[in-house]
């Protein structure tokens, strides 16, 4: 089975410098925040293997931009699988704390 290769959009980048700089400097752990940079990004490269196990997102703007969602803890990775034209593609758009108005956020 092909793999997918697996990609952070500038805003996941800037989710994930939020949270662990959250977790480290406010919750004063900055273990748990290397920790949970650990979950994050080996949760992340999993999706290269089978991206599509997780569903579309019923918002039906989101839904439209084929955007998934793939609950972490207290979090939700939000991501597009582009498997058109010959790629293999996982997008991660968004890391977003789960009680967040995501979808307000995203849309």
């Amino acid at each position: 089975m092909d793999e997918y290769n697996v990609f952070l959009s500038e805003p996941a980048e800037q989710d994930l410098h939020e949270i662990s700089l959250y977790i480290a400097a406010k919750l004063l752990s900055p273990t748990t925040a290397e920790d949970m940079l650990d979950t994050f990004y080996e949760a992340m490269s999993g999706l290269a293997t089978m991206p599509k196990r997780h569903p579309l997102i019923k918002d039906v703007f989101l839904a439209n931009l084929e955007y998934r969602m793939m609950p972490l803890k207290n979090y939700v990775i939000f991501y597009s699988v582009n498997d058109s034209f010959g790629e293999r593609d996982v997008n991660i758009e968004r890391i977003l704390y789960a009680k967040r108005n995501w979808q307000e956020i995203l849309n």
